[in-house]
């Protein structure tokens, strides 16, 4: 049985009780108590439950002071669900979200042999990590990764946040852990069944067991150790709380105190789109985005690169509507990637989630990080574009005098990346544009500029192992030119 295998890994049965005290810091006043003031600015987690035969479901706010009594009202019920975040209000939307306390992960059709592959993973090889709580719920398991402090859900963490999440549930969920092969990723606000709660099964013996297996809690940086450099969260981008009361706030803060409190104008200040694109059209920047996709998009980077898509959406203007078409008109393109794991219309409403104003401001590192799309950058020194140019150009006229003749930029051939793609290519006579993509991590849409055709490549590695052939090359071409004159 499971719970035997995760007793011979160290864990033990514990209470529901004892994993959301763990987890929401009960008892710390992290959380708001039931007619508390909200001037304190504190959330609460948002339960749900729903009978069979009810037809709609209930939200219940889990207050500190009365947790146990509505856990236990989500717990009686047919269908309880909570997750490891708190919300302001009683609004279990992204928009609402407060903090993160713990990532909670599902791992489908487990067996004993399929756990006890996880744990000798985790304990032994270091290959996942050590959960701090196992929930059983059937033959599925879910992992409780507990945060040493909660983490603030601004805009861009989310985003970060899911990356991570995304991550980490295809290294966990693997042919050695799971039955499954088809691995399920979940965003961030994934709600789970109750801990003491009835399981998919329905009787009242089967309910949701918890066992604790690791008393250390997690920083991000910790998490993302398991996952490659892209994917990890950038703790330093984690903004702090503020430590002012209102007063002061208003006093240090008058123009942001006029604007967020008075006026309650909370709109994000957007990109200047004509300091960003060539000529008066706001749409060339997320079309430039959407032909990237179409040439550079990876398997692990599906997900993102259309979720990046909708970012650019939001920053240039573009209607809902129009970025839902767009998106959902990518999947077949997407397949194609990797047709052995579908990219579903799930996945593209996950990403539609991001059409939201307060991420007009996502900065352009993030973007190619999290997509694997290279994005090369423009370098103004701080100066606009229009002021850039002057410069640029009144620096060639001086150059072009001092020379005594006219210089168009750097030579033709002289590129780093097309030498790299040229060298590459003489390398591997037979390589595919995909190996070349693997083996230099230069991006799909470098590679394809660079590309060597045929003939150019024979003559490339004629010239390459004897150089006095340029001659006859050359003779050939006119020849060639004569011919079809």
């Amino acid at each position: 049985m499971l719970e035997d295998v995760i007793k011979e890994w160290g864990g033990y049965e514990v209470s529901a009780m004892d994993v959301y005290t763990d987890m929401f810091w009960l008892g710390d006043g992290m959380l708001q108590r039931d007619g508390e003031e909200a001037g304190e600015y504190k959330a609460n987690p948002l339960g749900y439950w729903k009978n069979d035969k009810s037809e709609h479901g209930h939200f219940r706010i889990m207050f500190e002071d009365t947790f146990e009594d509505t856990l236990k009202e989500l717990q009686d019920a047919d269908f309880g669900l909570l997750n490891g975040i708190s919300y302001f209000g009683r609004k279990r939307d992204q928009n609402h979200a407060s903090k993160m306390y713990a990532m909670i992960f599902d791992l489908d059709d487990v067996t004993d042999k399929t756990m006890t592959n996880f744990f000798s993973g985790a304990m032994r090889a270091g290959i996942y990590p050590i959960p701090n709580y196992v929930a059983l719920s059937g033959s599925n398991v879910h992992l409780y990764y507990l945060f040493e402090e909660p983490i603030p859900l601004y805009p861009n963490i989310k985003i970060q946040l899911k990356s991570l999440k995304y991550a980490l549930t295809e290294k966990i969920w693997n042919p050695l852990t799971s039955n499954s092969d088809k691995c399920q990723k979940q965003g961030i606000f994934q709600p789970f069944r109750v801990i003491g709660g009835k399981t998919k099964k329905g009787s009242a013996e089967s309910i949701v067991r918890a066992f604790h297996v690791n008393k250390h809690p997690f920083s991000l940086t910790a998490l993302g150790r398991y996952v490659p450099e892209a994917f990890q969260v950038d703790e330093s981008k984690l903004f702090k709380e503020s430590k002012y009361s209102l007063k002061q706030a208003k006093e240090k803060f008058p123009d942001w105190y006029e604007k967020v409190i008075v006026r309650k104008d909370r709109t994000p200040k957007k990109w200047d789109i004509q300091e960003k694109v060539h000529g008066d059209n706001p749409r060339a920047l997320y079309d430039w985005w959407l032909r990237l996709l179409k040439e550079g998009a990876t398997f692990h980077h599906r997900y993102f690169g259309i979720m990046c898509l909708v970012i650019y959406g939001v920053k240039v203007g573009i209607p809902y509507e129009y970025v839902k078409k767009d998106a959902f008109d990518l999947i077949p393109f997407m397949n194609t990637v990797n047709p052995q794991e579908p990219f579903t219309a799930n996945d593209v409403e996950s990403a539609l989630e991001c059409y939201d104003d307060r991420y007009c401001t996502f900065p352009i590192k993030d973007i190619s990080a999290i997509s694997g799309i290279d994005i090369p950058r423009n370098k103004r020194n701080g100066r606009k574009r229009v002021t850039h140019l002057k410069i640029a150009r009144s620096t060639l006229e001086i150059m072009n005098d001092d020379n005594g003749k006219a210089l168009q930029g750097r030579p033709t051939g002289s590129g780093t990346k097309q030498k790299q793609v040229k060298d590459w290519q003489l390398a591997h006579p037979c390589g595919t544009k995909a190996e070349c993509h693997r083996e230099t991590k230069l991006s799909r849409v470098t590679i394809n500029k660079w590309w060597l055709d045929e003939n150019e490549k024979m003559k490339e590695i004629v010239l390459d192992r004897n150089p006095s052939a340029k001659r006859l090359i050359t003779y050939a071409e006119k020849l060639g030119k004569s011919d079809k004159s």
